[in-house]
Order: structure tokens, then C-alpha cells, then sequence
């Protein structure tokens, strides 16, 4: 049983019960102070050094509510444990939403009592643990998934390692593809942030109701179907970081609320009257023009300027051609390693004609594109046959193409209906399939389609 370094502090107005406290936890090896007062208790708690206080409920003038507050507020990690004769839901819901780590009525078996101490112990050195192992891992290899050599690529690491700190909120800009969640989890895996939770939400994969239930949580029986509270990834994020990807695709009403969130991170969940606040970071993510949607009126100016706080847009793959040869080493090591097969790596030819695409979908197309080579091959090695159809159909031209010259003129969003129809074409109409090639999801790939008038 582990008891040291524990100090715990048991508190009771009646001192029968404190000697029994006394008995139980000092016979088991453990640390043990006593007060038979709440005032006592609280002066105790206040000079600091205590691990776990187990502390009566009722008690006259100061009560274990207060005592509670007051072992939270000296030090946060502080176990409490609520021992009372008049327990009731209410109390014990009350107790729990002060941070009290479990409730137990009187009269209590004190082996039961031990085996709650000693869970609670554990639970905290296995957090204070992992804690550490994260931190250490964060601060080595934050920026291992990041994979380059090209400026674009380093640029990147050092704007990282500038904002991965600071409180403020990130827009992240780019192309479907380009690894903006990555940039976003390298931000948290290097900040103070790290041991609390990296909380994603894909904005555009969800219809508001679901969204807003997904973000801010609610009561039972807040709508039908709603028979158990529940915690929304605001709460889930406190102390770490929320990421809301694809964060321009939501509708004006869900603007409104988020805006809300934004200025003093407080909020209520659906169904419920109690305001909530939480300690957390927003990473956020679009690949799409949000100037120009507030300019037709889709996005919100005032939303803009409280996500648009520190911006950095990642670079399409075909802007950072040097970088392929790398990514392709690693999705090949990855999938050869999950597919269980013998390939030693690409054919020259097969390298060639990867490096020569535009790759619409950036590094997600890219590693589709190798996994379905991987599950294609029969060799030992990846030649051109074994690539996926679909990447035939838009090679990357020479600058003096006429073809290129007439695409010159088209906007980003033409050329990118052009590369969604080339695709459709390849694989006969199948949409999942195209969104697969692409390195999109379903969603998002029949968001474009009917975009592009497919």
C-alpha cells in the first residue's frame, strides 16, 4: 500500500469518530492529522502541505463545503474525501461539483474507507505520472509529425515554437489537407497546455444541433432523447486546448454562440440555468476565405477578429515539392508496417510521377495514394502500376504548358472543380472513393461537389 509522501488531514466535530479516523489511517502506515473543529481545519489547510483531507459535512459555523473550497483553493490537487451521516443526492452532486474525489455516508466500513484512500492516492501519482511522461515527450518531440526540409516546412516549426506559449487564439489557414490539425497539436503538444487534454471538433461534419450539444454539452432532459447530462468538449478542454477545425462553415446562429464563448469563456449547457467558465486555449481552422464570406455575409467581422488573434497558413504540398521524397518514406513505413508486407520503396518511375502532381489534396492525398499503392503491390517494390488511377488525370505540367498558361486564368476554387470532376471521371462517379483519393471526408467532398455543380 503506498502511503508516503501523503500527509492527510481528517476533520470531525465528533471525537469518537476522529479516533477512529485516527486508528485507521495511522494503523494502515499513513501520515495523520486531526482536528475536531472546522476552524482548526481550516487554519490547518491554509498552512499548507496537505495531500488528502477527509472531512465531515455538517458541522457547526464552518461546514465541509468550506473546508472543501478552502483544500482547493490552497493547492487544486488536493484530494478530498466528504464523510457526513446526512447524505443526500443533492450534497453529494454539490460535493462532486467542488472537486470532491468521493462520498461516503457514515456509518463506514474502515476498510472501506482505506480502499477509498488508497484508490484516490493512486489515481493521483498515476495522473502526476502521466502528467510528467507528457511533459517530457511534448517538449522532445512536439514537432516530430511535422516532416520537411523545405523553408515553408521550417518557417512552420519556428512559428510554433514562437506562439506555442502564449495564450492567444490561432487561425490556421490552408488548403484541405495540409496537415492544419497537425499544426494545431504541435501548438498544444509544446506548450504549458500539455498535460491537459487536445480537444477537436470538426465544425463542418456536423448539423448545428448536434454541434452546439457537442460543444457546450446539456441536461437531462434538456430536448427528447436527452436521458443523462452531458459534458460538452468546452468542459472537457479546461486546462487545455479546444480545436475547432473547419471553423468557417458554421452558421450564423452557432456564430453568435461561439462568439459569446470567446469573450469571457463562460457558457451554459443546453437545458441548464448555471453558468460555466473554463481555462482554455482555441486553436481554429479553415480552408476557407473568411475575408471574402464576411464580405458576402456568411462569417461574422466580430468572430473574425476574436479567432484571427495569431494566424499562419500552411503550405499546399505542391509548393513544397522537395518535401514529397520524405512523406513518402514515412506513409510507406507506416502502412507497409500495418499491412504486414515486405516493401522495400518506391520505383524511380513511381517517384517521378508522384513528385510531378498537383496534389489538390495536399499530404492526406498523398498518403491515401501510398496506402492504396501498398495495398496494390505484389513486389517488393512500388512501381507506377500500382499507383491509384485517379492521380493520372492531373499531372503536374511545365510552366511553358499552354494548358497551364489557360489555367493561369482560372480561380483556385475553378482549378479545384477541375481536379474534383478529373477525379469523379477516374473512378466512375463513386464518391466515397474520390473523397478517399482526394484526402477528404464525405462531408467536405459533397460540400465541394455541389460547390463545383457535379
Amino acid at each position: 500500500m503506498t502511503t508516503e509522501p501523503f500527509t492527510i488531514l481528517a476533520v470531525d466535530d465528533e471525537e469518537t469518530m476522529v479516533r477512529i479516523l485516527r486508528r485507521t489511517l495511522s494503523g494502515a502506515g499513513f501520515a495523520v492529522e486531526t482536528c475536531n473543529e472546522a476552524n482548526a481545519g481550516l487554519t490547518r489547510l491554509q498552512e499548507g502541505g496537505i495531500d488528502l483531507l477527509i472531512t465531515d459535512l455538517m458541522m457547526p459555523k464552518v461546514d465541509g463545503f468550506a473546508l472543501l473550497e478552502a483544500a482547493k483553493a490552497a493547492d487544486p490537487e488536493t484530494i478530498v474525501i466528504v464523510i457526513t451521516a446526512f447524505s443526500s443526492v443533492e450534497s453529494a452532486v454539490k460535493a462532486m461539483k467542488l472537486g470532491a474525489y468521493d462520498f461516503i455516508p457514515k456509518p463506514f466500513d474502515p476498510e472501506h474507507l482505506l480502499l477509498v484512500v488508497q484508490r484516490a492516492i493512486d489515481n493521483r501519482l498515476l495522473r502526476q505520472e502521466n502528467l510528467g511522461l507528457k511533459k517530457v515527450l511534448a517538449e522532445r518531440d512536439h514537432q516530430s509529425r511535422i516532416i520537411g526540409v523545405s523553408r515553408a516546412v521550417n518557417q512552420m516549426r519556428q512559428f510554433i515554437d514562437k506562439v506555442k506559449d502564449s495564450e492567444g487564439t490561432v487561425l490556421i489557414t490552408g488548403e484541405s489537407g495540409t496537415g492544419k490539425e497537425l499544426v494545431a497539436r504541435a501548438i498544444h503538444n509544446g506548450s504549458r497546455r500539455a498535460g491537459g487534454a487536445f480537444v477537436p471538433i470538426n465544425c463542418g461534419a456536423l448539423p448545428d444541433e448536434l454541434l452546439e450539444s457537442e460543444l457546450f454539452g446539456y441536461e437531462k432532459g434538456a430536448f427528447s432523447g436527452a436521458i443523462n447530462r452531458k459534458i460538452g468538449l468546452l468542459q472537457m478542454a479546461d486546462h487545455g486546448t479546444l480545436f475547432l477545425d473547419e471553423v468557417g462553415t458554421i452558421s450564423q446562429m452557432m456564430q453568435v454562440k461561439l462568439l459569446r464563448f470567446l469573450q469571457d469563456r463562460s457558457f451554459m449547457r443546453l437545458g441548464g440555468n448555471d453558468l460555466l467558465r473554463v481555462e482554455v486555449r482555441v486553436l481554429a481552422a479553415t480552408n476557407e476565405n473568411l475575408v471574402a464570406a464576411i464580405k458576402a455575409g456568411s462569417f461574422r467581422r466580430d468572430l473574425y477578429y476574436r479567432l484571427n488573434v495569431i494566424t499562419v497558413d500552411v503550405a499546399p504540398l505542391r509548393d513544397r515539392r522537395e518535401d514529397i521524397p520524405l512523406l513518402c518514406r514515412h506513409f510507406l513505413e507506416m502502412h507497409v508496417r500495418r499491412a504486414g508486407k515486405k516493401i522495400n520503396g518506391l520505383a524511380d518511375e513511381a517517384m517521378k510521377m508522384l513528385m510531378s502532381q498537383t496534389w489538390e489534396g495536399n499530404v492526406r492525398e498523398l498518403e491515401n495514394c501510398l496506402e492504396y499503392a501498398v495495398a496494390m503491390c505484389e513486389g517488393e517494390q512500388i512501381n507506377v502500376r500500382d499507383l491509384p488511377p485517379g492521380i493520372f488525370n492531373a499531372p503536374f505540367e511545365s510552366p511553358d504548358s499552354s494548358q497551364t498558361s489557360n489555367q493561369a486564368c482560372l480561380s483556385l476554387t475553378e482549378l479545384e472543380a477541375m481536379h474534383i470532376r478529373r477525379v469523379m471521371d477516374s473512378v466512375g462517379g463513386n464518391k466515397s472513393q474520390a473523397a478517399k483519393i482526394l484526402g477528404i471526408d464525405y462531408t467536405t467532398m459533397l460540400r465541394k461537389l455541389k460547390r463545383a455543380g457535379v
